[in-house]
């Protein structure tokens, strides 16, 4: 791990309280579903920039969508995209957005077709650009998939790969600026078919680098130590297919874990699956919970499952209808009780 800098973990305290929940007040199974503002159609991705942002939530992952053309909120940006992409901007995009400070979003956009090309940059209280990352994973060796932008200390912001010609899972940090700020080979890992990340304020960045066989997680503090030991924490599962974690801080002191998967061998069921874990990666349930069985195998295994926090520290998980498969949504409260919508 390298540090250009010593890092700083002032604030933290301020970031949490923004969005902090009440986990005693978690519901039991019977109680009434609540609403969830800022949602767009159940668990269904976002198609532009503004609702997006509105979701951004620093309890749970940047927010991912797709832009099937020019996003008013990039208007007056949009010759530096196009100029970014060659000149003519390759629709559909993918972006990841999080909150980066007050009135602050910082903005991840990659090319689904072809080379990424990822373009990183932070829009101000006014949506003017304060800083641009044209290369934002510049200086890395070949093989970089599954760049996940994530929040940071003080107003930072960080982008997190995995790069399969180290077998590593890495962590670019900015500065408030966009000045570069510290660099982490975060763990290693011998797969990584998908990657969650997520700031944990007070404890650091939260990774988990999943494949078909399960996961790996690691919580590199915010001085560059890895939490979870050196090999960080194994998640072993079945699925037929690679899958996605997806992270929510459900307290300051725990987080929740959610995936798909299946109860046995190939053809058994498929499940949502949640846990929940310690600071120090203890386990705090006897097990992983299932939260719902899916009337249907899962359309698109890779789906990320959308997390909406609650205020009374629960958390909705919703998985996007698909044909032949309703949508499936779920409240889970910090001490398992599973609301089933």
């Amino acid at each position: 791990m390298t540090a250009r800098r010593t890092l700083l973990a002032t604030g933290l305290a301020l970031v949490f309280l923004a969005c902090k929940r009440t986990p005693s007040e978690a519901p039991a199974a019977s109680s009434a579903p609540r609403d969830v503002s800022a949602s767009s159609a159940v668990g269904s991705p976002f198609t532009a920039l503004g609702p997006a942002i509105a979701a951004a939530d620093l309890r749970v992952e940047a927010r991912r969508g797709l832009l099937g053309g020019p996003d008013p909120l990039l208007a007056a940006h949009q010759a530096v995209v196009d100029q970014h992409f060659g000149g003519r901007t390759p629709y559909p995009l993918a972006f990841q957005v999080v909150s980066a400070g007050p009135g602050k979003t910082a903005v991840l956009l990659l090319a689904t077709r072809g080379e990424a090309r990822p373009l990183a940059f932070l829009l101000g209280p006014s949506g003017e650009r304060v800083w641009t990352k044209e290369h934002p994973i510049g200086g890395v060796k070949p093989g970089v998939v599954e760049p996940s932008l994530l929040s940071g200390p003080d107003g930072h912001v960080c982008l997190a790969w995995c790069n399969g010609s180290t077998n590593s899972i890495a962590l670019r940090r900015w500065a408030e600026d966009g000045s570069a700020f510290a660099d982490y080979e975060a763990f290693h890992a011998d797969g990584c078919e998908a990657l969650s990340a997520l700031y944990w304020p007070h404890h650091g960045f939260l990774l988990v680098a999943a494949t078909r066989g399960g996961a790996t997680a690691e919580l590199v503090t915010d001085d560059g130590r890895r939490a979870f030991g050196p090999d960080g924490i194994s998640l072993p599962w079945l699925y037929r297919a690679p899958a996605p974690v997806s992270l929510a801080l459900d307290t300051e002191e725990s987080f929740l874990l959610f995936r798909l998967g299946q109860s046995g061998g190939a053809g058994t069921g498929e499940y949502l699956f949640a846990n929940r874990f310690s600071a120090e990666g203890r386990p705090l349930w006897p097990g992983p919970v299932s939260a719902k069985r899916l009337t249907a195998p899962a359309a698109d295994p890779s789906q990320r499952i959308r997390l909406d926090p609650a205020p009374d520290g629960s958390v909705r998980a919703t998985l996007a209808a698909a044909p032949g498969a309703p949508a499936v949504s779920v409240d889970v409260a910090s001490d398992g009780a599973i609301t089933r919508l």
